[in-house]
Parts: structure tokens; C-alpha cells; sequence
């Protein structure tokens, strides 16, 4: 029960500072109505805290192993510089970030948003140990597997790839050392804290086939090293990412929403409607079979929610095969159990996303489906 209300009052804390955010600036937008460039900033902000909202709720599910692992090929360095522009936006000016990046660094396979979720909880950690301000450096280098197995007898790859992060803060004593990776534990005050964060950087590695070390130093500050095997399927080109602002064309056809949230439902109407679809909207997964069966002919996809009221989206979608097995349909979720992405995928399904999600990547989702 101590644990429990250890990671009620950290998650609590964390979601009331995001939602304080997103209010704040809400509540701006009328009053800055007038002045284009600090309405800009107000949305910009207010996305922000959103997918703070999101990562961390991605944390929790990944601490409790309710996530599915998308393994592909994925640059470290990338990751780091991606990770280091954020924190020079987010983090204190007096924690200075510094980054040492080896060249021609190879690739790992790993799921993308667990690595950037590990670097971003060992960076915060780093920030929380440093209050007063101090160094935080993160550097990437590649090391032979002998070197490893040295230290692991687990270790058998050729090659590993080091994620070093390092603090100069205020370091730990052996008795904390042994058990930051526990799970709630925590050195921080109430309330400033989930003791999620180290448990979750443990439970990432060992998925990915890695290994961690750390040396600490009480007033001197710590290193976290991280050990990445480099595994010889890793492709040799990574695709690229897309501009999330471009824009995204729209189309003429008929597509069926379902959603129970009705401020959600009418979003989703207002941005296809605004990109020229024609949209149907279910409040549930009854109404929404009743809807496709009497419009099925001119209906070209169903976006439809997994929690549904009545009937879930899961289940509408083995019913609207049996009316139309060809049916195209994409379904959203801020919540899968592992294994559900992969068996609506063999299925069927166009696609399963993960909410929230922006608009743009609903609509480039919806494009495709219609498309293909």
C-alpha cells in the first residue's frame, strides 16, 4: 500500500503540472486572440504537455509490460540528438548539456520510442540529481563484445554500442546504488516522484538484450552505462521520417467514425470534413454495425475506437467482415493488451494507433488505407 500511494502521489503530481499547463495556455488562446505569434506559442505549449501526458502514461504501461515491443532498425546517435534538442528546451538553464557522439556509429535493432523513453528517464534523472545545477553529458561508443562479456557472462554479441549518460550531481551511497532499480523506490520527495523511472530504463534494456552498469560517487555525480548488442539483421538504411507539418491530401469518399467521446467525435469530424471526406459518426459499436450495414456500399473505411460502449471495436470489426469482407478499417486506442495490435493486424485491419495521436498521422493513416 506504501508503494502504491508512492506512485499515485508521483503520477499525480506529474499530471496535475501537465493539465496546469494545458489550462493555462487554454485559457490564453481567447485572450491572445489578436496576436497571431503568442497564440502560436500557446498551442505549441499545449501540445507539448499533451505528449508529456502521453509518454508518461506510456512509462506506466511499459513498466507494467502492457505494451507491444516494435523492433527495427534505429540509429543511437539520432536518438541522442533528438533527445539533447528537447532537453536544451525543457530542462533549466543552469543543468549545461553536453553531447560526444562517435562517427559512423552502427545500428541497433530496437523499439524507437522505448529508446527515446529510456534517455529521456535517465536525463531527468540526471537533472533531478543535479537541483542546484551542475554537467550532464551523454556520449555513444562502440566496444567489442570480449570487453562486455567480461563484466556480463550473459554477453555473447560480436559488438555493443555504449549509451554513456553522466551527472555532476549529488551521487549515491552503495546502500542507495543497490536499489535504484526497484521498483518504487525512490530518494526524491513525496509527490516529486513515481520511483517508475530506473525501474522501467531496467525493464527496457533487458527487452532489447542489453545490459547496464553504474558507478556513483557521493558529491561527485554518476554514469550510467548502457550496453546496445549490435545484431548483424540490423538493415543497412533507415527510412525517413516525415515532416509531421506537411501537408496531407484529403479525399471525397465516405468514412464511418466511432467513438464514444463525443468532444473526440466531433474533432474527428470537423478535420476529415475540413480535408473534403463525407463522415458518418457512431457513439457505440452497435450503432456503428446498424450504420455500416445500411451505408455499406458507400462507406470506404471505419475509424473506429477498441473501448466502445454495447459492443467493443475489436468485435466490430469481425462483424462488419462478415458483412463486407473487405472492409478497411483503422482502430485506435490509448490502451492495447499485448498481442491485440498483431491479431487485428492478421485480420484485417488497415491499422492500429496508439492515442493520442495527432491529426496529421490519423490523416496520412486514413490516406493509406483508402489508397491501398
Amino acid at each position: 500500500m506504501e508503494s502504491l500511494g508512492t506512485l499515485a502521489g508521483g503520477i499525480a503530481h506529474d499530471f496535475n503540472n501537465i493539465l496546469a499547463i494545458i489550462l493555462g495556455h487554454a485559457s490564453l488562446l481567447s485572450r491572445n486572440r489578436g496576436n497571431p505569434e503568442k497564440q502560436a506559442a500557446n498551442t505549441d505549449a499545449i501540445i507539448k504537455a499533451t505528449q508529456r501526458g502521453a509518454a508518461l502514461t506510456r512509462q506506466l504501461l511499459t513498466f507494467a509490460s502492457k505494451t507491444d515491443i516494435l523492433f527495427e532498425s534505429v540509429q543511437l546517435n539520432q536518438a541522442v540528438i533528438e533527445t539533447a534538442k528537447l532537453l536544451g528546451e525543457t530542462f533549466p538553464k543552469t543543468v549545461s548539456v553536453y553531447t560526444k557522439l562517435q562517427a559512423d556509429l552502427p545500428l541497433i535493432v530496437a523499439d524507437p520510442n522505448q529508446l527515446h523513453q529510456l534517455l529521456l528517464n535517465l536525463c531527468v534523472n540526471a537533472r533531478d540529481a543535479m537541483p542546484k545545477g551542475g554537467t550532464l553529458s551523454i556520449e555513444t561508443t562502440l566496444v567489442v563484445g570480449d570487453v562486455i562479456s567480461s563484466r556480463f557472462a550473459q554477453a555473447n554479441a560480436a559488438n555493443y554500442v555504449v549509451l554513456q549518460v553522466s551527472d555532476t550531481g549529488e551521487g549515491m551511497d552503495q546502500a542507495t546504488k543497490r536499489r535504484i532499480f526497484e521498483p518504487f523506490f525512490t530518494t526524491k520527495e513525496k509527490g516529486k516522484g513515481t520511483g517508475l523511472g530506473l525501474a522501467t530504463v531496467y525493464g527496457i534494456i533487458e527487452s532489447h538484450g542489453g545490459f547496464v552498469d553504474v558507478e556513483s560517487e557521493v558529491g561527485v555525480g554518476t554514469t550510467f552505462h548502457v550496453y546496445f548488442p549490435v545484431q548483424i539483421f540490423a538493415e543497412a538504411g533507415l527510412s525517413a521520417r516525415k515532416d509531421a507539418a506537411e501537408e496531407i491530401p484529403g479525399g471525397s469518399e465516405m468514412i464511418l467514425v466511432v467513438e464514444d467521446e463525443e468532444m473526440l467525435r466531433e474533432l474527428l469530424r470537423a478535420v476529415l470534413s475540413s480535408k473534403g471526406y463525407e463522415v458518418l459518426t457512431a457513439s457505440d459499436g452497435v450503432e456503428a454495425v446498424e450504420i455500416y450495414a445500411a451505408h455499406r456500399k458507400k462507406i470506404g473505411l471505419v475509424v473506429a475506437d477498441i473501448g466502445l460502449p454495447r459492443l467493443a471495436g475489436g468485435d466490430v470489426f469481425l462483424k462488419l467482415k462478415q458483412i463486407n469482407p473487405d472492409v478497411r478499417m483503422i482502430l485506435a486506442s490509448g490502451f492495447f493488451e499485448p498481442g491485440f495490435r498483431v491479431e487485428m493486424l492478421d485480420a484485417g485491419a488497415k491499422e492500429v494507433i496508439q492515442k493520442p495521436y495527432q491529426p496529421n498521422e490519423l490523416l496520412k493513416s486514413i490516406r493509406k488505407a483508402l489508397d491501398s
